[in-house]
């Protein structure tokens, strides 16, 4: 009996992480590195849809008596981690994959079969879990057979089921196996299960091929991008000679750059032919290495590399910006960006400015943004917002040395990214500005140009749905005309609260339509509610009635206690051309200067505010003069369409439109 030089107990805890599955696919690693092309594993299932007979069988070279102590010696001692080089695609390492059955099963038997001279030897090998230090071997016979190979037995198997070997068993084994079955695809390399070849082409997301000529050697470079990491493989460039055997492998400039571009590179060429990987140490007296055109070091190799990097840069291309969009729509999800109002304009063309400059960041280097806790994206994010605002990009380029090296090109192309993103960004604010003076124009015309016959419903109300702005950045419009009081409670609850139950009003006003229910939920959770009551220009004078009006709006929403909570403030505003003749109005607004707040009329539980028309416009342009001159923007020019409709302007869309009414299905 053979003696293993690890115990036990030493050789269990070396293995204690494997997996049944992980287990098997050492077997048929074992199978590949003694020569195989072909692994099969065969099962039978007892009447529980349990595992009751598992083998796995190669036909390789089989394993040499003269080995079987190197096969089975302990960690740091295989025979496969002394003849593997940095280049080779031999799998094992340890020495112990061979007893890793202990995870599944009580015993082990391998029957094997090998050439020696001109006769077939055979043997088998047993090991018990009980006694995993411990082998017996039977003694060598000729084998009738002229054939080689090994098969693995596993007896006494628990905790296997018939769903086990088809999900976890079949998905571990092609994601194991995939690049080294299409290295060998063309040689006829093949694993089955009961039979049937394991499928990994479904683990191909994309696949393409390219010829490429350097120095008169022709190349022909399959390119696979996978869905997903091949069980911690690395993307990598796999060298292949004319006859499809393998010669040389490295990683690709590409790998593990943090953005799931999984690939790898098959380069098929005569070139390989007679491939010898560059030997540092130099023991090779045969080739110089350094100077030889046949390795990795030589100028031939390098250009094919640099040839193969374009191709992998283009490819990754459109699946690094897709990964882009999807980073930032994930930090927006988890409320990684700084907060901000999506209804005001100038926070939104702010926060899409941070969203595009980090998209292009991504792009250039992914692994800036792998692996980070909250707290760190938070951090990142906001430093990068902090420069954004600045318009000082060295400043960024200034940090990026610091953390990762940009090669000219790149330095080059993510400057103009940025310029363009920044370029892009003012343009957008342009645009916004004109078209809010266009906006105003067009409304002052409804207003004021009795020509138009605009309607108080019809237009104007229309008209301050699309800008009310003009109030507010910051504010959202949940109902607008027609919904009554009960469908604004609804819509209400459902913003601050999700809920979309419909609730009964008790109060004989309840059926009042305000014109324009607008909402502030701020940070701080405090909510502002406004109601804007909108006054046609010729036809109404604002006075005490109006005011009334006003009033039993409030009284509404005073007898429902949903509106009325801890946080909640209400105004009202009350918009309209001219005051009447009794000047009562104006005399509400003289009794509250004091209070510093330009239209308030009325101060108490809740807030009313009167402004006249031509209030409204001039403070918009009192608030944009300094744009206005600096931007040189011709208000004789902004009304391009003076011959429209009011329903001609009341239709148009700009992009200085408020964000649209609040639907609840």
């Amino acid at each position: 009996m053979g003696k293993v030089e690890v115990n036990s107990k030493g050789i269990k805890n070396r293995l204690k992480s494997i997996k049944p599955f992980k287990s098997i696919a050492e077997y048929v690693w074992n199978g590949f590195d003694a020569g195989a092309n072909l692994i099969q594993i065969n099962y039978t299932l007892n009447d529980l849809d349990f595992v009751e007979q598992l083998s796995v069988s190669d036909n390789g070279k089989g394993i040499p008596v003269s080995l079987v102590d190197n096969k089975f010696k302990p960690v740091l001692s295989s025979e496969k981690r002394e003849m593997e080089t940095k280049h080779s695609l031999i799998h094992g390492k340890n020495g112990l994959g061979r007893l890793t059955f202990y995870h599944f099963c009580e015993k082990a038997e391998w029957k094997t079969t090998y050439q020696e001279n001109n006769s077939f030897q055979s043997y088998s090998l047993h090991v018990d879990s009980a006694n995993i230090d411990n082998y017996d071997k039977t003694d060598l016979t000729n084998s009738m057979l002229e054939e080689t190979g090994t098969e693995v037995h596993f007896y006494n198997i628990f905790d296997i089921d018939n769903k086990y070997i088809e999900n976890d068993l079949m998905s571990f084994l092609k994601k194991e196996f995939a690049f080294f079955l299409e290295i060998n695809k063309d040689i006829g390399f093949d694993i089955k299960v009961n039979g049937k070849s394991i499928n990994y082409k479904p683990l191909i997301k994309e696949n393409d091929s390219f010829d490429l000529t350097v120095n008169d050697f022709d190349f022909k470079v399959n390119f696979i991008r996978w869905t997903n990491n091949l069980n911690g493989h690395s993307s990598r460039y796999y060298c292949i000679d004319s006859e499809c055997a393998f010669k040389f492998s490295k990683t690709t400039s590409f790998n593990k750059k943090g953005d799931s571009f999984y690939h790898s590179a098959f380069i098929s060429s005569g070139y390989f032919d007679e491939f010898m990987p560059f030997n540092k140490n130099g023991s090779d007296s045969s080739q110089s290495d350094m100077f030889d055109f046949q390795n990795e070091k030589s100028e031939i190799f390098k250009s094919l590399i640099k040839k193969v990097n374009l191709i992998l840069r283009d490819k990754r291309s459109p699946f690094i910006v897709d990964f882009a969009k999807q980073l930032v729509e994930e930090y927006e999800q988890h409320g990684i960006f700084p907060k901000y109002n999506k209804n005001n304009k100038w926070e939104s063309l702010r926060m899409d400015d941070i969203k595009e400059t980090i998209m292009q960041l991504y792009q250039v280097e992914p692994k800036i943004f792998s692996q980070l806790n909250l707290q760190q994206k938070k951090t990142l994010v906001g430093f990068i917002a902090l420069i954004v605002d600045s318009g000082d990009l060295d400043d960024l380029f200034t940090i990026l040395d610091g953390v990762i090296e940009l090669d000219s090109a790149q330095r080059e192309c993510f400057s103009r990214q940025l310029k363009t993103t920044k370029m892009s960004s003012i343009v957008n604010t342009i645009e916004v500005i004109s078209d809010r003076f266009k906006s105003v124009a067009e409304f002052e015309k409804l207003v004021f140009d009795p020509t138009m016959y605009a309607g108080e419903v019809p237009h104007l109300q229309a008209m301050m749905e699309r800008n009310y702005w003009l109030i507010g950045e910051q504010y959202q419009l949940l109902t607008a005309a027609e919904p009554k009081f009960e469908e604004a409670l609804r819509r209400h609850n459902y913003i601050l609260k999700g809920d979309k139950t419909k609730h009964t009003i008790d109060h004989e006003s309840k059926n009042r339509e305000m014109d324009l229910f607008l909402i502030k939920q701020g940070f701080n959770e405090q909510v502002e509610n406004v109601v804007i009551e909108l006054k046609h220009p010729v036809n109404v004078r604002l006075g005490k009635k109006e005011l009334d009006q006003v009033y039993d709006y409030y009284q509404v929403i005073r007898s429902e206690s949903m509106f009325n909570a801890s946080n909640y403030t209400w105004k009202f505003y009350l918009i309209g051309n001219k005051f009447d003749s009794t000047d009562y109005i104006q005399g509400q607004i003289n009794n509250l200067k004091n209070q510093g707040e330009p239209g308030l009329a009325f101060s108490g539980d809740y807030k009313i505010y009167v402004f006249t028309w031509s209030e409204i416009f001039n403070n918009f342009k009192l608030k944009h003069l300094y744009l206005q001159d600096k931007l040189e923007l011709q208000l004789q020019n902004l009304n391009d369409n003076y011959h429209d409709s009011a329903d001609d302007i009341v239709n148009r869309v700009r992009t200085s439109d408020s964000k649209r009414e609040l639907v609840v299905d």
